[in-house]
């Protein structure tokens, strides 16, 4: 099965040629390191942003890496390595975690991570160890059960706290209520009904890729993807809501074990859109 998630990014060279080839598209935050070298990238940011940027080397180990309670990425147990863009999921006074099991008990495992620092022009490779700072799991941090666990304070000049961390407490109940009329805009193909949902992650997005022109991305993703698949139908019952982030105030929102917003293309590859939803002046948005 083909996976072609969205996670509202300024898309890439490398995005528009895994789209074009039909390739499996591994992460949920699909930024890669070649978004400060896309030449249509630069021409739309109109200020110089920091790009905070997690690199990662694993062996045999399954599990998650996530800051601020977001995650960034699922370690699947395979040898590799990976990067993902932090930029949307900061909110100043940061954390970075990792929790992971030995895929294989019988075997050594280990998982080198970090985050560096960059500016428009600067590049980071899927081996660097991380700039501002690295951090090392081997083999013998892992206990008898197999598992182990390491996290990192850090500061950023984004800062997106008061959609994330500072947002108001909500009702479960009230969430899923709100999930159900968002998945509606879907159904009937709203577009715009989707985008006036979607503004605080949309205006957040193109602050925190320096301009990058977000809504347009959006509006093209789901004309020309989701709104040509056919979407998973939704069952009440098994709406789950689950809440993340330090204060466990925002609220991510699966359709069963799926996400919230998922859709199978006519050439059998899938597409999804993660929903996380905050309560922001008194009303439930989409923030993520």
């Amino acid at each position: 099965m083909i996976v072609k998630p969205f996670e509202l990014i300024y898309p890439t060279a490398e995005f528009w040629e895994a789209k074009m080839k039909k390739v499996f598209y591994v992460s949920m935050l699909v930024l890669s390191t070649l978004l400060l070298q896309d030449r249509g990238a630069l021409a739309a940011m109109q200020e110089k942003v920091k790009f905070y940027q997690l690199t990662y080397q694993t062996e045999n180990v399954i599990g998650r890496i996530a800051v601020n309670g977001f995650v960034l990425t699922e370690l699947e147990g395979k040898s590799g390595n990976g990067t993902a863009s932090l930029n949307p999921w900061l909110i100043g006074e940061n954390e970075l975690k990792v929790e992971v099991t030995k895929a294989y008990p019988s075997k050594p495992a280990e998982i080198v991570f970090g985050v560096s620092e960059m500016v428009q022009g600067e590049m980071v490779s899927t081996t660097d160890r991380g700039r501002l700072f690295s951090l090392e799991l081997k083999n013998k941090d892992f206990s008898a059960e197999g598992k182990a666990s390491a996290a990192k304070k850090f500061k950023s000049d984004l800062d997106f706290k008061g959609h994330l961390s500072e947002a108001g407490e909500a009702k479960e109940s009230d969430v899923i209520a709100y999930a159900q009329k968002f998945y509606a805009l879907f159904a009937k193909k709203d577009a715009e009904g989707i985008l006036r949902e979607s503004e605080v992650k949309i205006n957040d997005y193109s602050k925190a890729f320096g301009g990058a022109d977000m809504k347009t991305e959006l509006r093209r993703y789901l004309t020309d993807e989701l709104f040509n698949a056919k979407l998973n139908r939704l069952n009440p019952g098994a709406l789950r809501a689950v809440a993340v982030c330090p204060t466990k105030n925002i609220w991510r929102v699966f359709n069963g074990k799926d996400e919230l917003i998922k859709g199978q293309s006519p050439d059998g590859s899938t597409s999804e859109l993660a929903v996380y939803i905050g309560l922001l002046d008194g009303k439930l948005k989409v923030v993520r």
